[in-house]
């Protein structure tokens, strides 16, 4: 089996943050411009972009939110959760992720809009991201 390193383009800083929470315009709820660690809660949101860094702090993964019920923590939180409890790889080398919380009230299509286009200016494809397979020695 073929281990995966999530590899990463860019690093994710407050001023790239801020390009990046910009693009959600009338639909951003609040500015979130701190990382938050894996495993823990960024806060209250329903509806979110996340960006995920690897150790080193390269991001490597754009997700987002699409609650069906109602949460008791974040949902970035919970969507990450359920990313790293079910790929190694994953809890193993994601460190950290960012939110961009968007109003509950944000259509769909502009959810995903704004995560192909985020994913785009970071350089992290959509289908099959950035999965390199891990050189041996």
């Amino acid at each position: 089996m073929t281990d995966i390193v999530w590899a990463g383009l860019v690093a994710i800083t407050e001023t790239r943050y801020a390009m990046l929470a910009r693009l959600a315009g009338r639909w951003l709820a609040e500015d979130r411009p701190e990382p938050v660690s894996i495993g823990e809660n960024s806060g209250y949101e329903d509806k979110a972009i996340y960006i995920v860094a690897n150790r080193e702090g390269l991001a490597c993964y754009c997700g987002q939110t699409a609650p069906t019920r109602m949460l008791t923590r974040g949902a970035a939180a919970t969507r990450l959760h359920q990313h790293v409890s079910r790929t190694r790889s994953k809890k193993e080398e994601w460190a950290e992720y960012w939110v961009i919380p968007l109003s509950s009230a944000t259509p769909a299509h502009v959810v995903s809009d704004l995560e192909r286009t985020v994913a785009a200016r970071l350089g992290i494809p959509l289908v099959h991201r950035a999965r390199v397979p891990r050189q041996r020695a």
